[in-house]
C-alpha cells in the first residue's frame, strides 16, 4: 500500500495540491476509532500469531467486518467507498480460504520476488491452489510483491481520498 500512497502524493505535488489540508478532512470522519481501532486490533492479531504460532482467521474476518462497517459510514468521503470496495474483496478472499490470503507463485516469480514463496514469517498467506475464486487472491506481480483486485481497489481509492481532500494551491 505504501507505493499508492507515495502515487497519491507525488501526484498531488504535480498537481500543485496543498496537502496539508488532507489533515482538515480528518475532521470529516465519522466514528475514526472505528478504523483506528481495526488497524491497531489487525497488529495486535499479528503479534499474536507470531507468538502463539496459530492462526485466528475468525479474529482477522471480525476486524475486517470493523473496518468495513467504519469505512461505509465515511463513503460520502472521496475514494472511500473504492477502498471499502476492495477491503470487501479481501475479506473475501480470506474467508473462502480458511483465514488466509492465497499467492500465486508464478506471479511472485514474475514480480521479481526472490524469497520463499511463502515465508514462515509471513503468517497471513497461503500458496494458491486449484480454487474457482483464484481472482480474489494475490496474483497480480508489482514491484516485488504480488496484490489482489481488492489491493489495487484500495489502492485506488487512497489515492483518490489524498487527490480529493488535498485542496489546489494558490
Amino acid at each position: 500500500m505504501i507505493y499508492f500512497i507515495l502515487a497519491g502524493i507525488l501526484l498531488c505535488i504535480i498537481l500543485k495540491r496543498n496537502l496539508l489540508t488532507i489533515v482538515d478532512s480528518f475532521a470529516a470522519f465519522r466514528m475514526p476509532y472505528l478504523l483506528i481501532g481495526t488497524f491497531a486490533f489487525q497488529i495486535f492479531i499479528y503479534w499474536l500469531v507470531y507468538q502463539t504460532g496459530r492462526d485466528y482467521p475468525i479474529l482477522l474476518e471480525l476486524s475486517f467486518v470493523i473496518m468495513i462497517v467504519g469505512l461505509w459510514m465515511n463513503r460520502h468521503l472521496p475514494g472511500i467507498i473504492f477502498i471499502c470496495v476492495g477491503a470487501v474483496l479481501n475479506l473475501l478472499a480470506i474467508s473462502i480460504h480458511g483465514g488466509l490470503m492465497p499467492v500465486s507463485v508464478k506471479a511472485l516469480m514474475m514480480s521479481g520476488y526472490n524469497g520463499s514463496p511463502i515465508d514462515a514469517d509471513n503468517p497471513r498467506h497461503q500458496l494458491m491452489n486449484t480454487s474457482h475464486f483464484w481472482w480474489l487472491g494475490d496474483w497480480i506481480p508489482f514491484i516485488r510483491h504480488v496484490i489482489s483486485t481488492g489491493d489495487v481497489l484500495v489502492g485506488f481509492g487512497l489515492i483518490r481520498f489524498l487527490l480529493g481532500t488535498a485542496s489546489k494551491r494558490e
